[in-house]
């Protein structure tokens, strides 16, 4: 008998909020948070979406670039201006579209790291469905903003995870990355 083991390729795209409300040490432990995402995706197609006021592209998803070449680039972006989730998700949903999937892959999973308020565009609720897997990290304590990350969860088929604290972002994406590396978020 011949055993052959293959790790499926997990495809991912990271959105992450840049806003005015995500300045200082929020900025600087969500670049940690974002170099556990690319140590445990090393080998994987991986995108990164930076937004504010607008969304910008930090990593294309078959770019080979150095880990600390990645977080210079997240740190670069200045935090300032308008949480525009809605473009954030159609930027998520184009990267997603153009991400070529070559060899033995799961479906691409889209991971949302935002404070969930949004205070440009409209409510980008409608856009979550068209995922076939978006999950949301919700940043801070603030609980008027669950319901929409929750509801953008739901409807991209994907998982909810609070980060009610700062210090806590690092573990709470570390479990989101086993479990999708597990596949057990994907419905």
């Amino acid at each position: 008998f011949v055993t052959n083991d293959q790790k499926r390729k997990q495809p991912l795209v990271v959105a992450v909020d840049t806003s005015l409300s995500m300045t200082g040490e929020k900025l600087a432990i969500t670049a940690v948070a974002l170099a556990v995402v690319l140590l445990q995706f090393a080998d994987d197609p991986v995108g990164m979406i930076a937004f504010e006021n607008e969304a910008k592209v930090i990593k294309k998803p078959n770019e080979k670039v150095d880990l600390m070449r990645i977080v210079e680039r997240f740190l670069d972006v200045p935090a300032r201006g308008y949480t525009h989730l809605e473009d954030a998700l159609r930027a998520s949903l184009k990267m997603v579209s153009e991400m070529p999937l070559v060899g033995v892959y799961r479906p691409v999973s889209t991971l949302l790291i935002t404070d969930g308020k949004y205070t440009a565009g409209k409510d980008p609720a409608y856009l979550a469905s068209r995922f076939k897997h978006l999950s949301v990290v919700k940043m801070g304590s603030e609980q008027s903003s669950l319901p929409l990350c929750s509801e953008l969860a739901q409807k991209g088929r994907g998982f909810l995870r609070e980060a009610s604290e700062l210090e806590k972002l690092p573990r709470v994406m570390y479990s989101a990355i086993k479990d999708l590396l597990r596949g057990q978020s994907i419905r």
